[in-house]
């Protein structure tokens, strides 16, 4: 076959061009391929790295902003409250400190029985005697000194092993605790000659409890108070 007959013959009428015609080309369907995601861009290592250590420092500024919401004020209570001092001084108000030994055993005992619910830096005790009152209205008080996160808690513990040692508190109230803060509780218990007050004090670096003959709470509470002011003090 000449290279002439070779060609492909234009039909009547289409000018040869030399060019294929389009309906003389092999049609090429296109078959469609498998979908393909537009490739992401993976971050840095040193960009995950910074990421979480954002995150992880914004956990933790929360959790401290949040513990100086709560732990704050009562730092601030522990510094101002620590490194007291409690003593038994001659004289509160009319009250006079008996010094006889039998005061001083009774006494003693007390602040023995105390020691068994708390431990303390430092401790003392003593009965005081209004003379216009006589000694059937003493009032033994017996405490120490220590730092207490929680002032309540060890207040209630004490208390309750008064429980063991006078037959039972009842009738605790909470009382105003008064310029030195911390908490003051009354209560009421059977004693040798009767129903006797019993009183409580605690704040984050004292402890102290009182019992009054011869009173009840609501007559106790703001002598107890009284007492506070005068055997506590604080640098």
């Amino acid at each position: 076959m000449s290279e002439q007959d070779a060609k492909v013959r234009p039909e009547a009428g289409t000018p040869d061009t030399g060019e294929i015609p389009q309906y003389a080309r092999p049609a090429v369907r296109m078959m469609p391929g498998p979908a393909t995601a537009e490739p992401e861009d993976e971050p840095a290592p040193h960009s995950k790295r910074r990421r979480w250590t954002l995150t992880a420092m914004a956990v933790l500024g929360a959790g401290a902003i949040a513990a100086a919401f709560t732990l704050g004020p009562t730092l601030i209570r522990i510094t101002q409250q620590n490194d007291a001092k409690l003593t038994m001084p001659e004289k509160i108000g009319a009250m006079v400190r008996d010094d006889s030994p039998a005061a001083k055993d009774t006494a003693g005992y007390l602040l023995t029985a105390l020691a068994a619910g708390i431990e303390l830096d430092s401790s003392t005790s003593a009965i005081y005697t209004d003379p216009a009152e006589g000694a059937a209205k003493s009032v033994m008080v017996f405490g120490g000194t220590t730092t207490m996160y929680s002032p309540e808690r060890e207040l209630d513990t004490v208390l309750k092993l008064m429980e063991d040692e006078t037959g039972g508190v009842a009738g605790l109230t909470d009382y105003e605790p008064g310029d030195l803060g911390g908490v003051l509780k009354c209560g009421s218990t059977d004693g040798p000659d009767g129903v006797m007050a019993v009183c409580g004090w605690a704040d984050h670096g004292s402890l102290a409890l009182a019992l009054f003959p011869g009173r009840t709470p609501a007559e106790a509470a703001p002598l107890m108070t009284t007492i506070r002011t005068t055997t506590l003090t604080r640098p």
